[in-house]
């Protein structure tokens, strides 16, 4: 017994002294089995004597007329093999969900942006290659406009991993990371959140992703974001006060000359030929706007959209047959319960009719019996 226990508490003491050992000893079987970076790099902005808010990880810059300014960005790669990174610079829009978006835009700029960050910002290197854990500082052209502009510029800076040729000739669809790095250029660091002079530029009706929409085109014409907006949506029939279609949406950012489409779900009814009205109402912590725009919807534009459209109601041929069978089902049902109960009811009348006489005819034979007794 007492050598079974020495046994098993020098077992103890040689666990004990193999846990010690590999919580001191650098854990380096642990730190290669950790899953890489799924971008290959890190990037980090390197903040000019321009920066006018210091304590900001993406730039915001002041600038001068026809000034040129050399931005530069830190760009890392974070595994032990050769990264291709694609660097590009996006113009700050408005994307349908009500958020400002930093992706190449997929319609045309807005006739208000001039001069837009596209054009007076040039990357030196539009793509590199990064060896194994390498290190390298990509430069930025900046050249502002010869003429002073009022309010801000907004964009971003994107670094793109690029996929090696033979992986993306075998994929159908590349697989594509991205870093942003926002850019906001002003002249006078003056406020740049308070847009006051927003529009209703348009309403329409128009399929978007297959479902039937009715768009409240809100224009942002002013060099200043739209911030924290709450915009609430309503069509009514021409003339009238009722509801056909509501929308609401909160904490909505507009980009600085910007156009956003807000739209109205009509869901899965059909759309009739008319006149109908549409009504907006949008506001902020500083401001308040009210829209109203009518629009007409043809019998081809009705027809057209209410066929093209994903989301809608359609029955089979044998769903009326099957309806009228269930409602003359329903009536026999109803009928014959009908008949059930007045039977039911006659029933009960003529055992409480028979219970009546029964028991009057027994009074009638004790007051005979009592008679005789006398």
């Amino acid at each position: 017994m007492i050598a079974q226990l020495k046994k098993i508490s020098s077992y103890c003491r040689y666990v004990l002294l193999v846990g010690v050992i590999l919580f001191i000893l650098p854990n380096h079987s642990i730190a290669a089995d950790k899953e890489p970076d799924p971008l290959g790099f890190v990037v980090q902005a390197i903040r000019p004597d321009t920066q006018i808010e210091t304590n900001k990880s993406y730039f915001f810059i002041e600038t001068k007329p026809d000034e040129t300014q050399i931005l530069k960005v830190k760009v890392k790669s974070t595994q032990n093999k050769k990264t291709k990174v694609k660097i590009f610079v996006t113009n700050g829009t408005t994307g349908s969900t009500g958020n400002i978006e930093y992706d190449k835009p997929t319609k045309e700029l807005d006739e208000t942006l001039k001069d837009p960050l596209t054009n007076i910002v040039k990357v030196s290197e539009p793509e590199i290659t990064l060896e194994s854990f390498e290190e390298k500082i990509i430069e930025l052209i900046m050249t502002p406009p010869k003429d002073s502009y009022q309010g801000i510029k907004l964009g971003a800076i994107v670094f793109q991993s690029v996929e090696d040729e033979e992986k993306t000739k075998q994929q159908t669809i590349a697989s594509k990371y991205q870093y942003k790095i926002g850019l906001i250029t002003t002249e006078t660091g003056e406020e740049y959140e308070n847009a006051k002079k927003l529009n209703l530029a348009s309403a329409k009706l128009g399929l978007k992703l297959g479902r039937k929409q009715v768009s409240a085109v809100i224009h942002n014409p002013e060099p200043k974001i739209a911030d924290n907006l709450k915009i609430e949506a309503t069509v009514t029939k021409k003339g009238s006060k009722n509801i056909l279609k509501k929308q609401t949406v909160e904490n909505a950012r507009m980009a600085p000359n910007s156009t956003y489409e807000f739209s109205v779900d009509w869901g899965v009814e059909a759309i009739n030929p008319g006149e109908y009205t549409l009504n907006v109402h949008a506001q902020n912590n500083q401001e308040d706007w009210n829209w109203k725009k009518d629009f007409n919807v043809s019998a081809e534009k009705a027809k057209k959209m209410n066929e093209e459209t994903v989301f809608k109601i359609e029955s089979p041929k044998w769903l009326p047959y099957i309806v009228i069978l269930a409602i003359g089902s329903l009536l026999l049902v109803v009928v014959a319960l009908s008949i059930r109960n007045k039977r039911w009811k006659k029933m009960v009348r003529e055992r409480s009719k028979k219970r009546k006489l029964k028991k009057n005819k027994r009074k009638n034979v004790k007051r005979s019996k009592n008679k005789k007794i006398e």
